[in-house]
């Protein structure tokens, strides 16, 4: 039965290291927050919009090829990856990067992981299919960037760069958020998860317009214990890693789907049986010569 969200009176290690502040909405009730992310005709054509987009670029790799090739030109990336690896990155990326460390960062801001994401999903759907980015078009880049916390959102920022005044649209939506005025107001304020992030994201989108080679930063030293954790947010933290990750990998298309297949298990009945399919962590040899002497692997 839908409740009460919980309160974040005590913030962990995690949260206070990257200065994360409580999202303001939480102790409202659920049954809210649901309705929330809702949306009206505006929002669910947006959403239907951005739907068909993210499946033509999954069906067309010529066009995620370009997109690519644009990146390398603005010298984002060295190396161009076959569909099928970036496919099999993504998988790495997603269960032994990106959903452990945002499990962490939840459990210490206090937000329930499986309600949350249920609500990301129906006022986005695209944004949770589509990890890599690649795929999307450039709305539904700029809404997961900002409905959800990012340390330092270089990565999409970049991407944004491969379509035509990206991060000019983002600047301005960024705006409208902070004015109170954007067309998905009231999801985006209702699932953002550190209360302070859309203030900062305007000084980060303006960074890379002004200087769109900046460096990543640094991910906080001992952030987590689990050293191999430290790797993968450490070569997923920009394109250019990504790639790299993605083109050393020796994979199929057959071999790249039949991957998620322990995935869908694992975020299903996995969770509740307390059971984990497949792969448990990155291939450590894909990665950076120079991070993985860094994290001691």
């Amino acid at each position: 039965m839908l409740g009460t969200m919980p309160t974040a009176a005590d913030a962990s290690t995690m949260a206070e290291r990257q200065q994360a502040t409580p999202p303001a909405w939480l102790g409202r009730s659920r049954w809210k927050l649901a309705a929330d992310v809702v949306g009206g005709l505006r929002q669910n054509r947006d959403k239907v919009v951005q739907l068909a987009g993210f499946f033509h670029g999954l069906v067309s790799p010529a066009l995620v090829r370009a997109r690519l090739e644009r990146m390398r030109e603005l010298g984002h990336c060295d190396v161009v990856p076959t569909v099928a690896q970036l496919l099999l990155a993504a998988r790495d990326q997603l269960s032994f990067g990106l959903a452990e460390d945002t499990k962490e960062f939840y459990e210490s801001q206090g937000i329930p992981w499986t309600f949350h994401n249920l609500r990301r999903v129906v006022a986005f759907p695209s944004t949770m299919m589509d990890p890599v980015g690649l795929f999307s078009p450039r709305d539904t880049i700029i809404h997961h960037v900002l409905q959800t916390f990012h340390r330092h959102p270089l990565y999409d920022l970049l991407l944004l760069r491969a379509y035509d005044g990206g991060l000019e649209e983002m600047e301005a939506q960024v705006l409208q958020l902070l004015q109170g005025t954007h067309p998905h107001q009231r999801s985006l304020t209702s699932l953002i998860e550190d209360g302070s992030y859309h203030r900062r994201l305007l000084d980060d989108v303006r960074e890379v317009m002004d200087n769109p080679h900046v460096e990543p930063r640094p991910i906080p030293e001992g952030l987590v214990d689990d050293s191999h954790l430290m790797l993968a947010m450490d070569q997923f933290k920009d394109l250019r890693g990504y790639t790299n990750y993605a083109s050393r990998l020796d994979v199929s298309p057959a071999g790249a789907l039949a991957a998620y297949l322990p995935v869908a298990f694992n975020e299903t009945l996995g969770g509740p049986l307390g059971m984990k399919l497949g792969q448990r962590q990155l291939r450590v040899e894909c990665c950076d010569p120079e991070l993985r002497a860094r994290h001691g692997l």
